[in-house]
């Protein structure tokens, strides 16, 4: 089911597929952003294709979409800790709309986050479902964005990987929307 107002191009994994300029004007604050990552080349691909692996999922990586002063951001965690990088960078991903309540305790809070540490171990316990979410300030990317979600009134589930996150927000919403870039 698209999102309201958008016409996709086509559909990528099942995915409606559509260029990031049009969709754009649509992504709102609290919404949850997913990516896949298809290379083999190198360690860090490794790393990344054993998320997908030991989740079963098309999905690795999971942040929240923050609008700002006409700009559109990531908040999400990596393994540098925490960040807010420009999301048209980011291309291409996945994109659920939340309808989160994004209030401004929601905003601060989320942005208190930024600095704080990334955990890989904690990545793996989430992956063979052994994380307790919410029980230290270091994070991984899915806890993040789940509690990100759940202080904005959306309820994820307590499964924090990203594969859940995005079936869990697909189930409340209906639609998973694969952003490129506009020449893709």
């Amino acid at each position: 089911m698209p999102y309201r107002g958008l016409a996709p191009d086509d559909e990528v994994d099942g995915a409606l597929r559509m260029k990031y300029a049009e969709a754009r004007v649509h992504l709102k604050s609290g919404d949850l952003l997913a990516w896949s990552h298809e290379r083999w080349g190198s360690w860090y691909d490794f790393k990344v294709q054993m998320v997908r692996v030991f989740t079963r999922s098309v999905y690795c990586h999971v942040g929240i979409c923050w609008v700002v002063g006409g700009r559109v951001f990531a908040l999400e965690a990596v393994s540098a800790g925490v960040r807010i990088f420009p999301l048209s960078r980011l291309l291409p991903f996945y994109w659920v709309p939340l309808r989160a309540s994004w209030e401004s305790e929601v905003e601060a809070w989320a942005l208190r986050q930024v600095g704080e540490p990334y955990s890989q171990w904690q990545a793996v316990l989430a992956g063979l479902g052994l994380l307790k979410p919410g029980e230290d300030l270091i994070w991984q990317c899915a806890e993040y964005a789940a509690e990100v979600a759940r202080r904005a009134g959306v309820e994820l589930g307590a499964d924090v990987t990203p594969n859940a996150l995005v079936l869990a927000a697909q189930k409340l919403h209906g639609s998973v929307t694969h952003l490129v870039e506009d020449g893709a």
